[in-house]
């Protein structure tokens, strides 16, 4: 079994930043990439999730509040519950592709990819057509 990620985006729609309101990942970040990723997921109907610097694996079906977080300012505790919770919610996947958008990757999310139990399940790719 598959699932395709990306990395999150520091653009997110403001509508949700309202006290209370919560968005799924495609709701949420507004980027171009971003949109993109998530549009052929869901034209091609796989699974998807995308890393987020505060949620960890936020899955297409989950909802949480706007938020902003710079992948600088995450702390160590906070970048190891990001480890825990990728191991914890991809366990189940034998291949796990991870969409590189290079203009806005940083370090953070390569660093997690390195030391997830996981690692050896990642496949990184920068071609949106090889979403199917």
């Amino acid at each position: 079994m598959r699932i395709y990620l990306t990395h999150c985006s520091k653009e997110k729609d403001p509508a949700f930043k309202e006290p209370g309101n919560t968005a799924t990942p495609d709701q949420l970040y507004i980027e171009t990439g971003i949109q993109q990723f998530m549009t052929r997921c869901k034209l091609t109907g796989v699974n998807w999730a995308v890393l987020s610097d505060l949620y960890g694996v936020y899955q297409a079906d989950e909802q949480y509040s706007w938020y902003e977080k710079h992948p600088d300012t995450v702390l160590p505790h906070e970048e190891e519950r990001i480890i825990q919770d990728f191991n914890r919610k991809l366990n189940g996947y034998d291949e796990i592709w991870f969409y590189v958008r290079p203009e806005s990757f940083h370090p953070f999310y390569e660093k997690v990819l390195k030391r997830i139990v996981l690692a050896k399940r990642v496949q990184t790719f920068e071609d949106l057509e090889l979403i199917r």
